[in-house]
């Protein structure tokens, strides 16, 4: 695409009118809003990667079964001639690839326009085949129904990822994160904020986090790293024959369940190490359940806080 066509589509998109489709953000109680759509077809080659940079408020990226790309925009200012001012600009690539991103027009006859001021919400429909790249500042950030993964990265939004194959990848500063049905790799980061985890199926799955939770449920991964500076971890999945499982902690408490029918090798270090209600006895040098060829090794450690441990054989293969 050229790029006067590059700038047409940006110009429709700060024009387009309002119309019906899924909902970007409810209108403001004041000040003024704007609501578009436009619809981008493929050109020579499938549409492959899809690349949101907005600054200015929430993205929602959706799975559909489309081919083309749907961008429906909310727009909010406090007057007219701010509103005229706000721009969604999508600049597709000719090998695939479409780029979305947000701005305030500026100019030494602008009149200054606080961020706080202004706000772009967006709902992003593209082909479940896509791979995504978000990157917001404040706002949320949410992937739903997708098949090739993607990167996202916020500052102090959320993060919410719900039934996406692929490997994922995310970071925040200090905004919560939760993964739900995600089928592979993860790879997940937060400064200061909590991370749940439920439904996790990938060969690896690391997450890490300053001051905050990690709470993990229903995990099958061969590859399980999950660490904290500050934060409690709890855990409750199954142990992969072959595997292994680090779970490791600073200041925060550990409460690990591991469901197996396998044989597991577990070391603990930590300040206080026990058993949970009704579990099996470990001790800190090494334990070993269960048999077979392929042992899961299990480390758990936490400097400052205490160990919980259970183990549920499940008798199944």
């Amino acid at each position: 695409m050229t790029a006067r066509a590059a700038l047409a589509l940006a110009a429709l998109l700060a024009a387009a009118p309002a119309v019906a489709g899924p909902d970007a953000g409810a209108p403001p109680a004041d000040g003024v809003f704007e609501r578009a759509r436009v619809e981008v077809a493929p050109g020579k080659h499938p549409i492959h990667a899809v690349t949101i940079e907005n600054a200015l408020g929430d993205v929602r990226v959706e799975g559909h079964d489309g081919k083309g790309v749907v961008i429906l925009a909310m727009k909010r200012a406090p007057d007219d001639a701010a509103l005229d001012r706000l721009r969604v600009s999508l600049v597709p690539d000719p090998d695939g690839a479409v780029r979305i991103v947000t701005a305030v027009d500026g100019g030494r006859e602008a009149v200054p326009v606080a961020r706080s001021a202004v706000r772009i919400d967006l709902v992003i429909q593209a082909p479940r085949d896509a791979r995504v790249i978000g990157r917001v500042e404040d706002g949320k950030l949410v992937l739903v129904n997708m098949d090739a993964g993607g990167e996202l990265d916020t500052g102090g939004g959320a993060i919410t990822v719900e039934n996406v194959s692929g490997s994922v990848t995310t970071r925040s500063l200090a905004g919560a994160q939760s993964l739900q049905q995600v089928f592979g790799s993860v790879d997940a980061e937060a400064l200061d904020a909590n991370l749940t985890l439920d439904t996790i199926r990938g060969d690896r799955l690391t997450a890490a986090v300053h001051d905050g939770r990690i709470d993990s449920r229903r995990v099958k991964s061969r590859s399980v790293e999950l660490r904290s500076t500050r934060g409690n971890i709890t855990f409750d999945g199954d142990a992969t024959p072959g595997g292994q499982l680090v779970i490791a902690s600073l200041r925060g408490d550990i409460a690990v369940t591991i469901r197996t029918f396998a044989r597991v090798q577990i070391h603990t270090s930590g300040a206080h190490v026990v058993a949970a209600a009704g579990g099996r006895p470990i001790d800190g040098g090494g334990t070993e359940y269960g048999t077979g060829p392929r042992p899961t090794a299990i480390e758990l450690r936490s400097r400052f806080g205490d160990i919980q441990f259970a183990l549920v054989e499940t008798g199944t293969r």
